[in-house]
């Protein structure tokens, strides 16, 4: 925390990147379950006047924006397939032109597995995510051949990652969240120097963490050993009192525009 008292008193502007599940809230064996508290909705609010502040998630952009729920921040869903910030709304063409395949790669296997108690394939419009968190008991071997057999049946359009008791379906593209963050910086008019920080505790945060300098922040949240980021938080507490701990560092930003998008 000193580092980023001597960024701030360097006239270092600071971009928080934050991920969402298993970073501000908890994982739970739901989607929506994983609540953002309306304490720690203000405590964000409140960086937001201060610091450029953007939601990285895995979910898609209506769903994170619904469950954070602040305005005038960024966002950036689907793996930053999504970018939304200030009005402007991008999506990622060739996920677009992809749709149509992962919704039928996903019907197929909803098909083929809609007897399983507790097991949720989600269509997020960019991407697919099949939840098995709530499997009575565990990952049944059938599911991974089956979802890695539709997958590998549209290889060209689509691949398959894992994730924290979750596979995840995206389009084969060169995109990730790194790839997002990129995009959004590319959007900002900055014009002075900056410090830039990002939180995330999933192997898809690594793509970010990759993307950003070595005179940026880059915290993993958890025990995971193997990992780009140069910091450790053990738990979602403990990113609430970092965060808390930036209020009374960073600076009030212009009453008139917070950041020029440009493009």
């Amino acid at each position: 925390m000193m580092s980023i008292h001597r960024e701030r008193t360097r006239g270092r502007r600071i971009f928080l990147f934050l991920d969402y599940d298993g970073t501000l809230v908890p994982i739970k064996k739901a989607p929506e379950l994983a609540v953002l508290p309306a304490s720690r909705r203000h405590l964000l609010k409140r960086l937001s006047r201060s610091a450029f502040l953007c939601i990285v998630s895995g979910r898609s952009l209506a769903d994170i924006q619904k469950m954070v729920s602040i305005k005038d921040i960024a966002y950036i869903g689907n793996h930053g397939l999504e970018i939304s910030y200030l009005g402007r709304r991008w999506i990622h063409p060739e996920a677009k032109r992809i749709r149509p395949v992962l919704r039928s790669v996903l019907e197929k296997i909803r098909r083929k597995t809609g007897d399983w108690p507790g097991l949720l394939v989600e269509d997020k419009g960019l991407t697919g995510s099949i939840h098995y968190r709530r499997l009575a008991t565990p990952l049944p071997n059938e599911l991974r051949d089956q979802a890695e057999h539709e997958v590998r049946s549209r290889s060209r359009e689509l691949i398959l990652t894992e994730g924290k008791k979750v596979f995840e379906i995206r389009p084969n593209i060169p995109w990730d969240k790194g790839r997002g963050v990129r995009e959004l910086l590319r959007w900002l008019d900055v014009k002075r120097p900056a410090l830039r920080i990002y939180i995330g505790d999933d192997r898809t945060d690594e793509d970010a963490f990759r993307v950003l300098g070595r005179d940026d922040i880059t915290i993993l949240v958890g025990r995971r050993r193997d990992s780009f980021a140069r910091s450790r938080l053990p738990d979602v507490a403990a990113v609430w009192k970092f965060l808390g701990a930036l209020l009374p560092v960073s600076s009030p930003l212009s009453k008139n525009r917070r950041d020029h998008v440009s493009g």
